[in-house]
């Protein structure tokens, strides 16, 4: 038996829907720390939200909308799909962030705080080497910057992957549930204690290339770049990609992203917006006026995935789950060269349950256009 249960229901009618999920991860006696799933924004959330206070009653459930489902049969659409955390294995403790627009780095500094102190006190000997952090955040706040930063400030070494909630490329309405149903403007932040071994990571298949941009007008509140190197934003942004103007796109953005060295790495800077008329472009993340970037030139994104796994089992044997943010703008470039099959069979066979998303968080930094994932290993209980 593997300690952690995964379940995926495709079904389009709400009711039929969560009641394969909870059948697949909770049965009739299972009572976990913790049960997380990820929902296609198709379904209507208000039954969807019914049925799962039914169906889970007070089972700890903490859930969001997506831009694609990675299921244990690989990437779905309108699907739901889930993972139940065993209370021999985990302990859990959870923090709601409410109107997180309006979020100020100190209100992130305070509950970081509080949810650290939550911790110890029920667990005096948490640390960064047997707890991990797992947050949801509202992907249309625009305040993933601030909350990842503040929070991540005060887990110490507990580190942090988490993704933004998404509703497949509409920009519209993201949600997130927690405790009493579907809310919007939020973060949840779980922390996650096992015995079980652990590695965080963080990828992309990006590579800097010679091109270099200086922001030269943004507003890092609305996420707009009006001006690179001078110019337009669209038409600099265009000729750093190789392409006409008229021919700039979120795809071929996605192609080319841009990348902010911060520690060594670089991140990816991700496009969800490319304006002609105004020619401005809008990121999924903050870039302010001076700052200096490269622009990407991507390598095999399925290279990319199948050395990140081999290091991954190298280090810590056949794994029970991967909680996986994988970027929606990622997601596009697969189905557009036709790797979704390829990218879909490594994820099944490395266990993989999480979402595309409109953005993704490690540790202090928020980001685009990667992988960010907690791989659980089996423990000495399993064959390694």
């Amino acid at each position: 038996m593997t300690a952690i249960k995964r379940a995926v229901s495709l079904s389009p009618d709400e009711r039929q829907a969560v009641k394969e999920l909870y059948q697949q991860l909770c049965g009739e006696n299972d009572n976990p720390a913790l049960c997380l799933f990820f929902c296609s924004p198709k379904y209507n959330l208000d039954l969807l939200e019914t049925e799962l206070l039914h169906h889970f009653g007070d089972i700890p459930l903490v859930g969001c909308t997506t831009a694609g489902e990675i299921t244990p049969q690989g990437y779905q659409k309108d699907s739901i799909t889930g993972v139940a955390f065993p209370k021999d294995h985990f302990r859990i403790v959870t923090r709601a962030l409410n109107q997180i627009s309006n979020f100020k780095i100190q209100d992130g500094i305070n509950a970081g705080a509080e949810l650290v102190a939550d911790l110890k006190k029920s667990i005096p000997h948490a640390t960064g080497h047997n707890t991990f952090a797992f947050m949801l955040i509202d992907g249309l706040s625009n305040a993933e910057e601030r909350v990842t930063a503040s929070i991540g400030s005060q887990l110490g070494d507990i580190p942090l992957v988490g993704g933004s909630t998404a509703d497949n490329w509409d920009l519209e309405k993201t949600s997130l549930f927690f405790q009493d149903g579907f809310s919007r403007d939020m973060a949840v932040v779980i922390l996650i204690h096992t015995e079980l071994p652990f590695q965080v990571h963080y990828t992309h298949h990006y590579v800097a290339g010679d091109a270099k941009a200086v922001i030269t007008e943004a507003d890092p509140i609305s996420r707009i770049v009006h001006e690179i190197n001078g110019l337009p934003a669209t038409q600099e942004y265009a000729r750093l990609c190789g392409v006409d103007e008229d021919d700039l796109s979120i795809s071929v953005c996605s192609n080319h992203p841009i990348l902010m060295k911060i520690g060594g790495k670089y991140y990816s800077r991700g496009v969800v917006e490319v304006n002609h008329a105004q020619q401005y472009i809008r990121f999924a993340c903050a870039i302010g006026k001076g700052v200096v970037c490269a622009i990407a030139r991507p390598s095999d994104p399925i290279a990319n995935a199948t050395q990140l796994f081999q290091e991954i089992r190298a280090e810590i044997g056949p794994l029970d789950l991967v909680l996986g943010c994988d970027c929606a703008a990622r997601k596009m470039i697969c189905e557009e060269q036709g790797l979704m099959s390829e990218i879909s069979r490594i994820y099944t066979e490395n266990n993989v349950i999480g979402f595309a998303t409109f953005g993704e968080q490690y540790n202090t930094i928020h980001m685009n256009n990667s992988f960010c994932c907690i791989a659980i290993g089996k423990g000495d209980d399993h064959d390694r």
